[in-house]
């Protein structure tokens, strides 16, 4: 700009000619030329048009169509593994010969890449319509440990409703049990759902959005009545509303780290972070908040089924000789009279069942560490009663949901009655099928208290907190057979007995 100015002074107010402005100038008489026949200043945009045309030779023009489809295949690659400049420079010197420099080879893809960026498209969802869903990690404090937890994050696309959840893992049963409480969350199911290819949904990808979906999450779609449409393989971006989810709740609800003592604890906490979200935050391009346009959403998602989702997976076990079955390393105790038998493990978040012939026959809290042994006493009363020695050091005994009173109520029966003891307690814990453990708990602590240590005594004790004690009921003399009244029961003589236990005679 300076330039042109000093040219136009030198040619109006001075009046040098063209030739004389150009040799005191060090231009050429072309430029002058061109400022003063053209009459427009030479702007930002016009100097870039100017000066800013590149022109390639023509052995760059020779690959150019190379690296054009080079960067065309890159946008279906991983966004890692996409070529650089250099890496081009170096393959089209050892595939195509090229002689070119490698700064022109720069240049070139810079402007490529220039050409080829993704347009995004704005849209706008329906109420009810779709909602995202995604997997992300976070650190928390678990009584004082830390803990990499998972987090199940679905948004509803529309209201931008959003609940979280964490877990263990991002297993199967996890995934699952994610979408059962959304969707009890929510109130309703909509219409569609958008993930990634996680190998808990798909088993294949097939051509296209097609996919060979895994048989339990085919039976979660049709019991809630939704459809999976799945984004293009490492495009995560396509959902790009949850994807955004996941990085807010790490930062805006976990920081600083919470400071819970139980997963139950963390998810309260998240679900609560949840709901206030909603009362203050905007959907996009709205006046409304997420609260508000939820309510509308609520009223045309798809009801719930009935019953919820049983959001589980099969195994098959064979029980071993100490009454077990054992699941990624743990072993879960079933009745003793199952030994050897072949039954399925029903593997839920939070539970293992045991089923054999379409029964339930043990429910055990699942366990996320490793060579454990979990373990309930009545699965084994039946063998001890014939092992009745074996009850002191039986594992089960010392399971942590055994109440004190029970293993020092067995060494009191044992110190005194020796194996009989250990037997007649065995008798008496087996009657808990009966009437409940804490009905066991509560006599054992009230016979401790009155010193009474044999089944009989401890039987009576049970009979008395039922309310069920013996009553003497008589028959009216009309009732009595015939044949009964011809007999008669002689009143023994108690004072016998009294002279034995006194030492006296009669």
């Amino acid at each position: 700009m300076a330039q042109y100015h000093r040219i136009k002074w030198m040619h109006e107010r001075e009046g040098f000619s063209q030739r004389q402005i150009a040799e005191k100038l060090g231009l050429s008489r072309n430029t002058v030329a061109k400022y003063l026949t053209k009459g427009e200043m030479p702007t930002t945009l016009t100097r870039k048009k100017s000066y800013g045309k590149r022109t390639y030779g023509p052995e760059v023009l020779r690959v150019l169509p190379i690296i054009q489809q080079w960067l065309r295949e890159d946008q279906a690659a991983w966004k890692k593994q996409h070529h650089t400049a250099t890496r081009i420079y170096q393959r089209l010197v050892d595939e195509y010969e090229f002689v070119g420099s490698a700064s022109n080879i720069r240049r070139v893809v810079a402007t490529c890449k220039q050409t080829i960026k993704e347009v995004f498209i704005p849209l706008e969802f329906q109420l009810g319509h779709q909602f995202q869903v995604d997997w992300g990690k976070a650190d928390v404090l678990v009584q004082g440990k830390l803990r990499r937890v998972h987090l199940f994050c679905i948004e509803l696309s529309a209201s931008r409703k959003k609940f979280v959840y964490a877990y263990e893992h991002e297993r199967q049963e996890a995934f699952l049990d994610g979408f059962v409480r959304a969707f009890e969350s929510f109130g309703g199911v909509p219409i569609e759902g958008l993930l990634d290819n996680l190998s808990s949904a798909v088993a294949k990808v097939l051509e296209g959005r097609d996919r060979l979906e895994q048989e339990a999450f085919q039976s979660l779609q049709s019991h809630y009545l939704f459809q999976a449409e799945y984004c293009n393989v490492r495009s995560g971006n396509e959902k790009g509303i949850v994807e955004k989810l996941v990085g807010t709740v790490r930062r805006h609800a976990l920081v600083p780290l919470p400071k819970v003592q139980s997963m139950e604890e963390l998810n309260a906490h998240l679900y609560t972070w949840c709901e206030t979200s909603a009362k203050v935050e905007l959907v996009p391009h709205s006046h409304e908040t997420v609260a508000s346009v939820f309510e509308r959403e609520k009223q045309v998602l798809h009801p719930l089924p009935l019953q919820p989702f049983e959001a589980s997976h099969l195994r098959t076990a064979t029980v071993s000789k100490t009454a077990t079955v054992t699941y990624e390393t743990n072993a879960y105790s079933v009745p003793s009279q199952y030994v050897g038998q072949r039954v399925y493990l029903k593997i839920l978040v939070h539970e293992v069942r045991v089923v054999a012939q379409n029964e339930v026959i043990a429910t055990h809290r699942r366990c996320y560490d490793r060579e454990q042994m979990i373990l309930v006493l009545d699965h084994y009363l039946d063998v001890l009663l014939k092992k009745p020695r074996a009850i002191r050091d039986a594992k089960a005994m010392y399971a942590s949901e055994i109440p004190a009173i029970v293993r020092q109520f067995q060494r009191e029966m044992r110190a005194r009655h020796g194996a009989q003891g250990d037997r007649s307690f065995i008798r008496f814990l087996l009657l808990h099928r009966e009437v409940g453990m804490p009905t066991i708990i509560s006599v054992l602590t009230r016979a401790q208290t009155q010193q009474v240590w044999s089944f009989e005594g401890l039987h009576d004790l049970l009979l008395r907190h039922k309310g069920d004690t013996a009553t003497v009921h008589t028959m009216a003399a009309d009732k009595i057979p015939p044949s009964l009244t011809q007999y008669h029961v002689q009143k023994a003589d108690v004072s016998q007995y009294h002279a034995l236990s006194t030492g006296g005679t009669k």
